[in-house]
């Protein structure tokens, strides 16, 4: 009986003194959680039209394809972060997309696919996307 009794004094001290100690989240991780931020108001700003906000967080020479593009009634877009690479000086975040575009003229495009959007790591700007970009409306002829 007094093992029993031992045996469950220490397990209630062992219990106690685990699990209070507050882990900071490391530096990638932040910089992963920024990211996906970034991807979050990208997405937001897109489907709002918001040109001031896609100007402001893209790097010219992309923002000006996907602002001249921006002629839709509405837009949506699932953006599903898949990885992020941190590299010295930018993160890459592999993402898988699909949108659906909604047009005056009740047309509707459907698109997917798949895009590394390549971000400073300073800045979060969207410097470049590889792939299939999901910030363009599909061809009517691609359907």
């Amino acid at each position: 009986m007094k093992r029993i009794s031992i045996l469950f004094i220490l397990i209630a001290l062992m219990s106690f003194g685990c699990g209070k100690d507050n882990v900071k989240p490391s530096e990638d991780s932040l910089l992963a959680t920024e990211a996906f931020k970034n991807i979050n108001i990208l997405k937001e700003a897109y489907e709002g039209k918001s040109r001031r906000i896609l100007q402001d967080r893209i790097a010219p020479h992309i923002a000006s394809g996907i602002l001249k593009d921006l002629y839709f009634d509405s837009a949506e877009l699932d953006l599903s972060p898949r990885m992020v690479k941190i590299q010295e000086t930018d993160l890459v975040v592999n993402i898988n997309w699909k949108g659906l575009w909604q047009f005056p003229d009740e047309t509707r495009l459907e698109n997917r696919g798949v895009a590394d959007l390549i971000f400073d790591r300073k800045s979060m700007k969207l410097l470049e996307i590889k792939g299939d970009n999901p910030f363009s409306i599909p061809s009517l002829e691609s359907r």
